[in-house]
């Protein structure tokens, strides 16, 4: 009714508690938006640049890249600047397409209460009121706060002072709203000793389901997000790569080459270790290999890891692929990497064949599962942080390097494997 024809007729609804247009370009042309900064409002950054696109590899996709040369003005070079580099500084592409998407909310509610001009910049007032009705609408307090964030990000975009300024104001806000709105979230098992050591002496027929094993059990042992296993290409396996420290005791072990880690913001990456176990039959090493050989994944010629270890591998295929039926209906590599909700699928499936109840179960799981196992097994909280690469560190921890993998192992060797 508030756009009128022929916008309110063609409208698209998002799923969720909130009202939300869902293809809200649509209304671009709407009269809503007369007199104010349409691009402000509606501009989509989201997409990710093709030097993200480039996953490491940014010197070639930068020579790739149509654009200013030689003879460029200095106008034409910041402009290929803000096009391929300036959108990174608000987030990685998938935070920023969550921004976006509750930058949409505030629109859609911007349409409701007529209150469009008072977006950009938003006063403390106007965005008590839109909290108010988010609210009222039953939002939780993790939604309610990711729309501040979205709108906070937008008024640094564009260089606009923010509504909630001042040091630990936007924590107290958070604070504020959680004492009312919060709830705890749905408890999620960590994955503990037993169910690792029963997945690794399984030995199921399906690949698919062979594959989530494996997956669960390195995710686990390595302390891994879902993102980081769904990244992971086959000559990220560093095959005893620990004995390049000239220290014996290591022949058979692991180091898993995580080349992303979350809020990496220089691609420093870590290298988890996994160990070699005393009993053959539970030594993950041993069946990665045995993985890689059967579904044919070794490392390529031509893999470039070593060379440029921050980037992605052109050659080298995914270590966990999704699966497809091949000639005879035999199962083979799609050659496409899972999905990191793919992985948490595999996990939840993997515990629920250890007879494990899947719905306390999530991809979260893996993590916290070698975590806990390594704190009960009494791991030093400095060392664990290496295994699992844990972000919020002290200042102290950026200048550790271990003089032998002993330590590193400590928590493989949790798991009694």
């Amino acid at each position: 009714m508030l756009l009128g024809p022929p916008y309110g007729v063609e409208l698209r609804w998002r799923r969720g508690p909130l009202p939300t247009i869902n293809n809200i370009e649509h209304i671009a042309p709407a009269h809503v938006f007369d007199g104010l900064d349409r691009r402000a409002l509606l501009s989509n950054v989201s997409s990710p640049t093709a030097l993200e696109r480039s996953d490491g590899n940014w010197v070639a996709a930068a020579r790739e890249l149509p654009g200013p040369g030689m003879s460029a003005s200095l106008a034409e070079l910041t402009a290929a600047y803000n096009t391929h580099v300036w959108p990174a500084r608000s987030g990685v592409p998938k935070t920023r397409g969550k921004n976006w998407s509750n930058w949409v909310t505030v629109l859609t509610w911007a349409v409701a209460r007529k209150a469009m001009p008072l977006l950009l910049p938003m006063s403390i007032d106007t965005l008590k009121a839109l909290s108010w009705d988010l609210i009222a609408f039953g939002a939780s307090c993790s939604q309610i706060v990711a729309v501040w964030s979205a709108i906070q990000s937008r008024h640094r975009w564009y260089s606009l002072p923010e509504p909630i300024y001042g040091r630990g104001e936007f924590s107290a806000w958070v604070r504020s709203i959680g004492t009312i709105t919060g709830r705890p979230i749905k408890l999620k098992f960590p994955i503990h000793q037993a169910v690792v050591r029963w997945l690794l002496r399984w030995r199921p027929a399906s690949v698919a389901v062979n594959r989530d094993r494996i997956l669960t059990a390195l995710a686990t042992v390595a302390c891994m997000r879902v993102s980081e296993v769904a990244r992971l290409q086959s000559c990220d396996l560093w095959f005893d790569h620990f004995t390049g420290y000239g220290v014996h005791g290591f022949e058979g072990s692991c180091a898993v080459h995580v080349a992303l880690r979350k809020n990496d913001s220089v691609r420093k990456g870590h290298l988890p270790g996994i160990g070699r176990s005393q009993d053959p039959e539970l030594d993950l090493v041993w069946q990665l290999r045995v993985w890689l050989r059967q579904m044919q994944l070794d490392p390529r010629p031509g893999c470039t890891k070593r060379a440029m270890p921050a980037a992605r591998c052109p050659v080298c295929p995914p270590l966990f692929p999704s699966t497809i039926k091949g000639p005879g209906y035999a199962t083979v590599s799609s050659g496409r990497p899972m999905s990191a909700q793919q992985v948490g699928q595999a996990i939840r499936s993997s515990v629920a064949h250890a007879g494990c109840d899947p719905e306390r179960f999530s991809g979260i799981s893996a993590r916290k599962g070698g975590l806990s196992t390594a704190i009960s097994a009494g791991v030093d909280e400095v060392v664990l942080y290496l295994q699992s690469g844990h972000g919020p560190e002290r200042a102290a921890r950026r200048y550790m390097q271990l003089l032998g993998p002993h330590r590193l192992m400590e928590t493989f060797l949790a798991f009694d494997l």
